[in-house]
C-alpha cells in the first residue's frame, strides 16, 4: 500500500489543467482532492496495487497520474484530444518521472486495447456528464465501454443520473458497491460562463461489472 492520501494530493497539485478546454467534450480538470480521494479510496479496495489500470478521457491526466503513484501493475490513459494529451505526458514528468504511463490517442467509442481477460482491470474515469444540449447521456458510452474491459470501475456522475446509472450497471447484471458523494468546483474556462467558479454536486461510484 503507498503512502497516504494528503501525500498524493499534494502530488497531484502539480498537473496542469487544459490550455483550451472544449466544450463539446465538456473539458474540466479533475481536481487533486477529488482525484487524490477517488484513487486512495480506491486503492484501500484493493483495485490499483498490482492492478491494470485504465483510464477513460483522461484529459491532462490527473486520474491516470494519481494511478500510477499507487504502485499498479500499468496504466493506460485514452484521450482523444491531442493537445490534452501532450499536456498529460508533460504532466507525468513533472509529477513523477519515473512512473510510467501509456497515452494512447483514440476515441473512447473504438479502443486499441486488448485486455488479457479483465479480472486484474480497474476503470477509472471523470465522464462528460451530458449537459450540453444533444449530448444527454454522454456517460452512457464510458460505462458501455469500461464495463466490456474491467472487472470494477470508479466514475464521476451528475448526482442527478443515479437512477441512469443504477439501471445501466444493473441491465449489464453490474452492481453498485459503493457510493459516496463529491462536490466538484469548476473554473470558468469559456467566455459564456457568468462565475469565476461554480460547484456542482457529483457522486462517485464503484461498479462491480459481470
Amino acid at each position: 500500500m503507498a503512502s497516504g492520501k494528503k501525500k498524493l494530493e499534494l502530488n497531484l497539485s502539480r498537473v496542469a489543467d487544459f490550455e483550451n478546454p472544449n466544450i463539446k467534450y465538456e473539458q474540466y480538470m479533475t481536481s487533486a482532492e477529488v482525484a487524490s480521494t477517488m484513487i486512495h479510496v480506491a486503492d484501500m479496495n484493493g483495485d490499483i496495487e498490482d492492478k491494470n489500470i485504465v483510464d477513460l478521457g483522461t484529459g491532462t491526466g490527473m486520474l491516470a497520474i494519481g494511478a500510477a503513484l499507487r504502485n499498479p501493475k500499468s496504466v493506460v490513459g485514452i484521450e482523444k484530444d491531442r493537445n490534452a494529451l501532450s499536456i498529460a505526458k508533460k504532466n507525468e514528468d513533472t509529477v513523477s518521472p519515473e512512473v510510467v504511463v501509456e497515452w494512447i490517442l483514440a476515441d473512447v467509442k473504438c479502443i486499441p486495447i486488448k485486455m488479457v481477460g479483465k479480472e486484474d482491470v480497474t476503470g477509472i474515469m471523470n465522464p462528460p456528464f451530458g449537459a450540453q444540449k444533444n449530448h444527454k447521456y454522454a456517460d452512457r458510452i464510458f460505462l458501455e465501454e469500461i464495463s466490456e474491459i474491467s472487472s470494477v470501475s470508479y466514475s464521476i456522475h451528475n448526482c442527478d443520473s443515479i437512477d441512469f446509472i443504477k439501471a445501466f450497471v444493473e441491465g449489464r447484471g453490474g452492481v453498485i458497491s459503493h457510493s459516496y458523494s463529491v462536490t466538484m468546483e469548476l473554473k470558468k474556462s469559456q467566455k459564456f460562463h457568468t462565475k469565476m467558479r461554480k460547484k456542482i454536486e457529483t457522486e462517485v461510484h464503484r461498479i462491480k461489472w459481470k
